[in-house]
C-alpha cells in the first residue's frame, strides 16, 4: 500500500495535509493554507517536486561547530588556570620569604645573649633551613604545577568527552521532541474529529432516543388498549353470562310457577273428562248387551 496525502480543514477555517505511511504513521506536516485552492496547489507541487528531492545533511557541520565552540570556550578556562597557579606560586614564595625573615630576627635578638661562637653555628643553620626550604618550597611547586597541568588535562578530555557524548543525546532529544510534537498534533487532531463527530452525531442519537421512546409508548399504549379491551371483553361476557343465568332461573321459576298452577286445572280437568266419559262407557255397555242378548237367546233354541 503506498503512502498517502491527507488533507483536513482545521477549526480556524484553514487547510493543512499531511503525508502518511503505509502504516499510517505520519511522515510530514504541512503549513496552514488560507483556502482548499492553495492546500491543493500545495500537494500537487509536493508530488511534482517529491521524488527529485535532494538531502542536504548537516549534521556533521553542526557537530563540528559544537567542537570548535567547546575548544574557544576552553581557551579563557586554560589561561585563567594558568594565571591562579602563578598567583600560588608567587604566594608561596612571599610566604616562605617571610618566615625566613623572621627567623633571622629572631637570631639576631638572641645574638647578643649567646657566644660569639654560636653566631656562626646559627648562620649555618640559618642557611640550611633556608636551602631546605627553598627546595621544599620548589619541591611543592613543582608538584602543585605537575597536579594543576593533570588537572587541566583530564578537565580538558572530560569536556570533549561530555561533548561528544551530549551531541547524540543532544540530537535524539530533537528527534524525540519532534515525534512528540507529532504526535500530540495527530493525537489533537483525532481528538477534534472524534469530538466533531461525537457533536454530529449527538443530534441523531438524541432523534433515535426520542423515536424509540415513542415506538416504545405506542406498543406500551397499544397493550395497555388489548388489555383494557380484554378485560372489557371479558367483564362482558361474565355480564351475559351472568344474565343468561339469570334469565334460565328466571325461566325456570316460572315454568315451576305455572306447573303449580296448572296441576289442580289439570287434575279438575282430568276429573270432569272422567266424569263425562262415565255415562258414555255404561250408555255403550248397555247398548252393546242389549243387541248382543237376542243373538244368545237365537242360538239357545
Amino acid at each position: 500500500m503506498p503512502a498517502k496525502v491527507v488533507l483536513r480543514k482545521g477549526r480556524t477555517g484553514k487547510f493543512t495535509f499531511t503525508l502518511e505511511g503505509p502504516t499510517g504513521q505520519i511522515l510530514a506536516t504541512s503549513a496552514d493554507h488560507p483556502n482548499l485552492r492553495a492546500a491543493k496547489a500545495a500537494i500537487a507541487s509536493v508530488q511534482k517536486n517529491l521524488s527529485g528531492a535532494s538531502v542536504d545533511d548537516r549534521s556533521a557541520s553542526s557537530t563540528v561547530a559544537k567542537k570548535t565552540t567547546t575548544r574557544k570556550a576552553a581557551a579563557p578556562r586554560k589561561a585563567a588556570a594558568k594565571k591562579t597557579t602563578a598567583a600560588r606560586k608567587t604566594a608561596a614564595k612571599k610566604t616562605t620569604v617571610r618566615k625566613t625573615a623572621a627567623k633571622k630576627t629572631t637570631a639576631r635578638k638572641a645574638a647578643p645573649r649567646k657566644a660569639a661562637a654560636k653566631k656562626a653555628t646559627v648562620r649555618k643553620t640559618a642557611a640550611k633551613k633556608t636551602t631546605a626550604a627553598r627546595k621544599t618550597a620548589a619541591k611543592k611547586t613543582t608538584v602543585r604545577k605537575t597536579a594543576a597541568k593533570k588537572t587541566t588535562a583530564r578537565k580538558t578530555a572530560a569536556k570533549k568527552t561530555t561533548a561528544r557524548k551530549a551531541a547524540p543525546r543532544k540530537a535524539a532529544a530533537k528527534k524525540t521532541t519532534a515525534r512528540k510534537t507529532t504526535a500530540r498534533k495527530t493525537a489533537a487532531k483525532k481528538t477534534t474529529a472524534r469530538k466533531t463527530t461525537a457533536r454530529k452525531a449527538a443530534p441523531r442519537k438524541a432523534a433515535a432516543k426520542k423515536t424509540t421512546a415513542r415506538k416504545t409508548a405506542a406498543k406500551k399504549t397499544s397493550a395497555a388498549r388489548k388489555t383494557a379491551a380484554r378485560k372489557t371483553t371479558v367483564r362482558k361476557t361474565a355480564a351475559r353470562k351472568t344474565a343468561a343465568k339469570k334469565t334460565t332461573a328466571r325461566k325456570t321459576t316460572a315454568r315451576k310457577t305455572t306447573a303449580r298452577k296448572a296441576a289442580p286445572r289439570k287434575a279438575a280437568a282430568k276429573r270432569t273428562t272422567v266424569r263425562k266419559a262415565a255415562p258414555r262407557k255404561t250408555a255403550v255397555r248397555k247398548t252393546t248387551v242389549r243387541k248382543a242378548a237376542p243373538r244368545k237367546r237365537v242360538t239357545a233354541s
